[in-house]
């Protein structure tokens, strides 16, 4: 048998012209033009997913919490309505011409309203047949050197408004003053008293103790969303 001899091919060489070097230029520059172009719009396209993904999670928080809101404010609208009644009552004169709403204002003022009290002690020393020589703040109340105890009134916090009061009579005059003050249109508490003089005439320093509560904060509690 005849044996085919192979002739080792030769590897021509194509010659680099200047022609043929300018293309594989181009052609280099268009590869990494178009890597760099695929990149970017790889990268653009993520950001964009993460946009679109945030952007949804964030309507979606805030339609739940709109949805929360309006369930809230039907709750209290249904509430409002069934309290109006009460309220109604409440704020209607009776037959002395003064309300339920204004007794409480007198018994519990919003404020210390220290004059309306001078007012009411020296109205009750006349009545009683004492004379109101003095009232001064105690220590412990918000004009003293302290700072106003808090007591639980009518099963809310009020702040306690304490003071002295001296006051000069009988004694037989004195109880009375003491028994008009703790029956008195505002809430007023004995706490203790000191007497001086003689069965005719005597000095009595008494403290005590009113209460305020000041107005309910309103104020929204909501908070932005982020």
């Amino acid at each position: 048998m005849e044996q085919k001899i192979q002739k080792p091919t030769k590897k021509i060489s194509v010659p680099q012209t200047e022609v043929s070097e300018k293309l594989d230029s181009v052609t280099r520059n268009y590869l990494i033009i178009m890597g760099l172009v695929s990149a970017g719009i790889i990268v653009f396209g993520g950001y964009m997913i993460y946009r679109l993904t945030t952007q949804y999670i964030y309507q979606s928080n805030l339609n739940k919490a709109q949805d929360q809101l309006i369930a809230s404010l039907v709750t209290k609208q249904k509430n409002l309505q069934a309290l109006k009644p009460n309220f109604d009552a409440i704020n209607s004169k009776g037959a002395n011409g003064i309300s339920d709403a204004q007794l409480i204002l007198r018994a519990i003022p919003t404020t210390q309203d220290y004059e309306n009290l001078l007012a009411t002690l020296e109205k009750i020393g006349q009545d009683s047949g004492v004379k109101v020589t003095n009232v001064s703040q105690s220590a412990g109340s918000s004009g003293g050197s302290g700072t106003a105890s808090s007591t639980t009134v009518s099963g809310e916090a009020a702040t306690g408004f304490p003071f002295t009061v001296n006051v000069e009579g009988s004694y037989s005059a004195i109880l009375e003053f003491l028994k008009k003050t703790e029956n008195s249109a505002r809430v007023i508490n004995f706490n203790s008293m000191s007497l001086n003089g003689d069965t005719g005439k005597i000095s009595a320093n008494l403290t005590m103790t009113t209460f305020y509560k000041p107005d309910a904060n309103i104020n929204s509690t909501m908070v932005p969303l982020k």
